[in-house]
């Protein structure tokens, strides 16, 4: 399959290289020549994840985003959610209506990317497509080198317009076996991991991320970490009960405890494996992606569908003021808020029919403005 992927991140080389040693065409572009490096006159990366490594040969690496797409019948962009509205005014002109295009993750990406899409005067593409998690915890380990810790052993995946789901997916799941049907883009949205994990970490550790280096899923991961932890994805599981979306709900307990590993995203000795690699012992501040993506975009978005399905959400809601506080600005209602993205007006019904017939339904045009 000829593919793009979009970004010079940890994930962006990882998903180039391992795609591209299962035999696809890859096509890797980046914003800037220092992202991509040696890449420019040598495509090729140096990949050690489980269940495949090895020198992977990419068709090309570049700063040109119309080269990178042209051709591609899959544009995957493993960015964060903070850089979608960005990618949609930059994809306008090339993508067209035989792609699909591919969030990992998403946070209700797949909506926001096609909202701007639309606003910038773009084609739509075929589909768009987000999935819960990263298909990699991984870090790169030289300018042309990344090693993933873990691999997702399920990969719910979410399609707008959720109508075009089964076709979509089955091209998917050419490039990732691990992906798994969900309803719409929202049920997708609710299953992602980052804003349940990460914000109480960052919050509860913020003494020690001040002080330098520090891993805070090795070191930080307390029990009173791990309580706030579990009172947040609670409130997730219940938010998608009360949007009646199906199990697997995916929840937080299935990475901590082994005898429910299997049932997680990440499968067997994720956490294990995670710790022992040492790639998250790092520098961290509140502009990082756990802040700026699972904070500001994600617990948004999870209090705001919440409160839509009459969820109490004491945690969610507590941790938004308390870095609102530290940021200095409002969070909730702002982000991936169902009402910042045009859909506030609408009941859980009318979301759910609108999910599922995305540009083609009436409220389309409600939703771009």
């Amino acid at each position: 399959m000829r593919l793009a992927v979009l970004g010079g991140s940890h994930g962006g080389f990882t998903t180039a290289a391992d795609l591209a040693l299962a035999g696809h065409r890859v096509r890797l572009w980046a914003r800037s020549k220092e992202a991509l490096g040696p890449l420019l006159d040598e495509p090729t990366l140096m990949l050690f994840a489980e269940g495949r490594q090895g020198s992977a040969r990419l068709d090309r690496a570049t700063t040109d985003l119309a080269e990178a797409v042209e051709g591609a019948e899959v544009l995957i962009a493993p960015l964060p959610a903070t850089s979608h509205d960005e990618l949609a005014k930059r994809l306008a002109p090339h993508v067209n209506e035989r792609q699909i295009v591919l969030l990992t993750p998403g946070t209700l990406g797949s909506l926001a990317l096609a909202r701007g899409l639309a606003r910038a005067g773009g084609s739509m593409p075929g589909a768009l497509a987000e999935t819960g998690t990263l298909p990699y915890l991984t870090r790169k380990t030289g300018p042309a080198e990344v090693r993933a810790a873990v691999r997702a052993a399920n990969l719910p995946t979410g399609v707008f317009p959720a109508s075009r789901t089964d076709a979509v997916l089955a091209r998917l799941a050419e490039l990732f076996p691990a992906m798994r049907r969900c309803a719409d883009a929202l049920d997708v949205a609710l299953t992602n991991a980052g804003p349940v994990i990460h914000p109480p970490l960052v919050l509860l550790n913020t003494g020690p991320i001040d002080g330098g280096r520090f891993d805070i899923h090795a070191a930080g991961t307390t029990p009173r970490v791990r309580r706030l932890i579990e009172a947040v994805d609670g409130e997730r599981v219940a938010t998608r009960t009360g949007w009646r979306y199906a199990a697997p709900h995916y929840e937080l307990e299935t990475y901590y405890d082994e005898r429910r590993a299997a049932t997680g995203l990440y499968g067997g000795g994720a956490k294990a494996k995670l710790v022992a690699s040492g790639l998250w012992s790092e520098s961290l501040t509140f502009e990082h992606r756990y802040v700026t993506e699972d904070v500001v975009l994600g617990l948004s978005l999870l209090e705001s569908a919440a409160r839509a399905a009459g969820v109490a959400t004491p945690a969610t809601t507590g941790l938004l003021l308390v870095f609102g506080v530290l940021l200095g600005r409002e969070l909730s209602g702002d982000g991936r808020a169902l009402e910042h993205l045009g859909l506030g007006d609408l009941s859980r019904r009318e979301i759910r029919v609108f999910l599922e017939e995305g540009w083609a339904s009436q409220i389309w045009r409600k939703v771009v403005q």
